[in-house]
């Protein structure tokens, strides 16, 4: 699968780092880093469309200019790409209004479109297009398993990751951790790594989306504890 991550900045350079740096071997990754700043409002967003963009099956958008954003349509027509990923981790890059009318756009050409609010909550229920399914199966709403000695975690193994690497980070420092702190100590250090999504108030989820983020590898740790424990009392 070949898989480019268009960014513009630190907040898609981390995005760029860790997928190219984790994909599975057989994945094609590449990243194109857009310097030019394009004014808001253009006559032709074309004339500001790149001339060496490759071609790729996924593209993956991960920028901070809105109007970027708005040039998606034409990235696709220029490097046949099938399927996007243009998560909302801030309102400041991508707004829900804009990722639907761009859905919608692509819709018309056989291109299908997600944008997963945020990132790290993107899962296989999204969408049934092949090319992001097979990207899902390593990267997205995390997943983890927990190994326990002595009621501390003694090892912690990355099933799927945040696409941002902060699964990789919070699973290294949770080591030694006694279960019962584990799930609160995955939020502080999901926020210490630090989280790339926005901390203003949402009012479609009703909370900012740094801590909707938080929830996310919270939730695995609390599963995957469960899962553990579960395991233990069950005779075999």
């Amino acid at each position: 699968m070949k898989t480019l991550i268009i960014y513009d900045g630190d907040y898609g350079k981390r995005f760029w780092e860790n997928i190219s740096r984790h994909a599975p071997k057989q994945w094609e990754v590449q990243g194109f880093h857009y310097s030019k700043k394009i004014p808001r409002f253009v006559e032709e967003l074309s004339d500001y469309l790149p001339g060496d963009l490759p071609n790729c099956d996924l593209l993956i958008s991960v920028q901070e200019q809105p109007v970027l954003a708005e040039m998606i349509p034409l990235f696709i027509k220029k490097m046949g790409a099938r399927a996007v990923i243009a998560p909302i981790d801030s309102k400041a890059y991508l707004t829900s209004g804009l990722a639907r009318q761009l859905k919608k756009k692509l819709e018309k050409d056989g291109v299908e479109l997600i944008h997963p609010m945020t990132f790290c909550t993107l899962s296989e229920k999204m969408s049934k297009n092949e090319l992001i399914l097979e990207f899902v199966k390593y990267f997205g709403k995390p997943e983890v398993e927990i190994e326990i000695e002595n009621e501390k975690v003694k090892k912690v193994t990355v099933i799927k990751e945040a696409p941002c690497g902060n699964t990789r980070y919070v699973a290294e420092h949770l080591i030694g951790t006694h279960i019962k702190d584990a799930v609160e100590k995955a939020g502080i250090l999901h926020h210490n790594h630090p989280c790339m999504a926005a901390m203003v108030m949402d009012a479609e989820i009703g909370d900012t989306l740094m801590h909707h983020a938080g929830l996310q590898i919270k939730l695995a740790v609390d599963e995957a504890i469960k899962k553990t424990v579960i395991r233990a009392c069950t005779p075999k």
